[in-house]
């Protein structure tokens, strides 16, 4: 796991650099829960790593200068067709 955690100095692989850490570890051991519930362990571990995510795609769009486009348009929904 240490060789694969690029959190404190990038992974190489014949040479080359990684671009960005690609991998999370988490102490699976924090997320179990003390009653059993494996449901609520793994939701929690869900809810986390999940979290990782915009920020790890925010930083992959900058490195490659990709910009946000624009809203297409700044006004509501368009209001839902009632059927009477």
């Amino acid at each position: 796991m240490e060789e694969l955690d690029g959190d404190e100095v990038r992974v190489s692989s014949r040479g080359r650099l990684a671009e960005r850490d690609i991998v999370q570890f988490v102490p699976f051991r924090d997320y179990i829960d003390r009653s059993g519930n494996q449901v609520l362990s793994m939701a929690r571990l869900a809810k986390d790593v999940l979290a990782e995510i915009p920020d790890q795609l925010l930083s992959f769009m900058k490195s490659r200068g990709i910009e946000p486009r624009p809203s297409m348009s700044s006004s509501p929904l368009p209001a839902l067709h009632r059927h009477i």
